[in-house]
């Protein structure tokens, strides 16, 4: 029997705080350069928010939607997000998903005496996050998940469209459903499937690439170097960031490895994704260390992103030394001397 999803207690609680406040006005951030879940969960947060207190709501994002997979899932079902301009934070309410204020990945203007509305997220929570209503809800395995919950709680009726964004926004996230998955997930992703659709589902997951997507994987294979059990790539300079989550992605599918780390350089920052199979550890943790601590880096057990800004036009030799601190401190992690040399398990005889 199919799992039905169910109304969290974090899903009542924010539905019954949209009622009693009503705002007129709410814009929804995401995380710069959103991916399927903050889209869907953005997607859904606004409908809830129209929904229960009649609210005007606007979906604003920083950055670009440059993964082909993303930019198809927008066009494709006419997700209501469209980029960050000057003064959209100003007036009404705000609220953040799928990140936290005091992360790097959003243009929320942290710490200027100001807090958001309104924050929902499945990442660790961060000390310095506050705001006048705050889901952290680190059992679930996608932000989708617990907006999907207040879908049900609201009894909003929901479209096919938005239904194959919240499918597709667990799907990604969990690696349909194989990736730190819970419960909730599942039931989320099953109950709301039935409406999705399929077709659409299929063109997101397989649209069409541009040429740059080859000549990025192929620079991932060239490039590739191992120590044991890591596998990594410095993708150097790239169209879109996401590409450094994709490779990583796809690098651990390599038999025999337990971790891959890949780097990329886009508007003036070097970019980190850290993948494992172990669910022994906190891939999230590892790479704030890696990275210096602080804002720079967050995730969960199994996954983790974040950035270094380099700075604009910088010579190549202070990227290549960054490039170069990030994969040996990472390797330090895993056991590695100093002076230990990574191979090219690709490199041509």
């Amino acid at each position: 029997m199919t799992a039905r999803v169910r109304a969290s207690a974090a899903a009542r609680r924010l539905v019954a705080w949209l009622a009693a406040k009503a705002p007129k006005r709410m814009t929804v951030l995401t995380h710069d350069h959103p991916d399927p879940d903050a889209l869907a969960s953005a997607w859904a947060l606004a409908l809830v928010a129209h929904k229960t207190a009649g609210t005007k709501v606007r979906i604003r994002y920083g950055g670009i939607v440059g993964r082909r997979e993303n930019r198809t899932m927008l066009e494709k079902l006419d997700v209501p997000a469209y980029p960050l301009k000057a003064g959209d934070l100003d007036a009404g309410l705000v609220a953040l998903v799928d990140t936290q204020p005091p992360f790097r990945n959003n243009r929320f203007p942290f710490p200027k005496r100001r807090r958001p509305d309104i924050v929902i997220d499945h990442h660790p929570r961060s000390p310095d996050t506050q705001a006048r209503l705050a889901i952290i809800d680190t059992s679930a395995g996608a932000t989708t998940t617990i907006l999907a919950e207040a879908l049900v709680a609201a009894g909003v009726r929901v479209t096919g469209r938005l239904a194959t964004a919240i499918v597709y926004g667990i799907g990604s996230e969990t690696q349909n459903l194989g990736r730190e998955t819970s419960p909730r997930d599942a039931a989320a992703y099953t109950s709301f499937l039935p409406k999705a659709n399929l077709n659409f589902l299929w063109r997101i997951t397989n649209p069409r690439r541009p040429a740059s997507f080859f000549s990025n994987l192929a620079r991932g294979i060239r490039g590739t170097f191992t120590w044991k059990d890591v596998i990594g790539v410095h993708l150097r300079e790239l169209p879109t960031p996401d590409r450094v989550a994709q490779m990583a992605d796809f690098l651990l599918t390599h038999e025999g490895m337990r971790w891959s780390i890949v780097t990329g350089r886009y508007a003036g920052r070097l970019h980190v994704s850290l993948r494992t199979t172990s669910e022994n550890t906190h891939a999230g943790r590892v790479l704030r260390g890696v990275l210096g601590g602080g804002n720079r880096a967050g995730g969960h057990r199994m996954i983790a992103g974040g950035s270094l800004e380099v700075g604009q036009g910088a010579p190549e030799r202070l990227w290549r030394r960054a490039e170069e601190a990030v994969a040996k401190a990472f390797l330090r992690t895993r056991g590695a001397a100093r002076a230990a040399r990574p191979e090219n398990p690709f490199r041509e005889a």
